[in-house]
């Protein structure tokens, strides 16, 4: 039987005059959504819907710089997201998590388990993860070159909605109904553009490799194949091998949208994994 799942609504000091907001919906089981770039926590809507049938606690939490969460104008790196996280996670004191993080917010929950020995965490979920490494590197010919990462952000300052039509347009194997788009759209348009700017040029930086030998919790991988903004080969391929204990789920329909395009499949590998 469906019981009434309580929304509730809060934003949390991560330092001063810094704050989160995180939406906390349902009971049983906690999943912590991390959403991605430029996006916020009402990218997981049709996960929200549908996992508190199964006795699932969904937590979804709006990154700094993002969504309904203070907008600072600096510290927007891997480091430092993944310890307002953890101050986060101090605050709510639930254990026993079930960490789920979606491209951008992949690479944070990464860093969260090497920075923070797995605090509170059980199992862990990496949704088209933007982890551990992207860009070109001499030790990483087939990363993807610099520059791309570069003229994002340098996009934010002279058109960012443009920047953020084109990479909706990318998220997605099938066109998405202009509405849906439109939707997309306006969750990036949300987003601070310094915090656009700084965190996709963190990306760029970011090398994880070292931090996957930290991961002990048993990991899920789910990944579209037709990924474009993080190509299955660099990253899940790269995850499955990096981590002792994981999954490497196939979606064969997906690009990186998978939480959209086969929502679904994902939804019930949710609900098997939190059993």
């Amino acid at each position: 039987m469906l019981t009434l799942a309580l929304v509730i609504m809060t934003r949390i000091e991560v330092e001063e005059e810094v704050e989160l907001f995180v939406q906390d919906w349902g009971s049983g089981t906690p999943f912590v959504f991390v959403h991605g770039w430029p996006l916020n926590h009402r990218m997981f809507e049709y996960q929200f819907i549908q996992l508190p049938r199964e006795d699932i606690r969904c937590i979804g939490i709006d990154l700094r710089g993002y969504g309904r969460s203070s907008k600072p104008w600096s510290e927007y790196d891997f480091d430092t997201f993944a310890d307002d996280l953890k101050t986060v996670l101090d605050e709510l004191d639930v254990d026993d998590v079930i960490l789920v993080g979606f491209s951008m917010g992949g690479g944070v929950v990464t860093r969260y388990m090497h920075r923070h020995n797995e605090e509170y965490i059980r199992k862990l979920v990496l949704l088209g993860a933007a982890s551990p490494l992207l860009a070109e590197k001499p030790d990483f010919p087939e990363g993807i070159d610099k520059a791309a990462f570069t003229d994002l952000a340098e996009g934010c300052y002279r058109d960012r909605p443009t920047v953020s039509s084109d990479f909706t347009d990318s998220m997605f194997h099938s066109a998405p109904s202009p509405a849906l788009k439109e939707w997309f759209q306006s969750m990036s348009m949300e987003s601070s553009p310094q915090a656009m700017a700084d965190s996709i040029e963190a990306v760029g930086d970011m090398d994880l490799r070292a931090d996957l030998t930290d991961i002990s919790v048993p990991t899920l991988i789910c990944h579209g194949v037709h990924d474009q903004a993080c190509p299955f080969e660099l990253t899940a391929e790269k995850l499955h091998d990096g981590i002792a204990n994981t999954e490497l789920v196939r979606f064969e329909e997906s690009g990186h949208a998978l939480f959209y395009e086969e929502k679904e499949k994902l939804n019930q590998e949710l609900i098997q994994f939190g059993k």
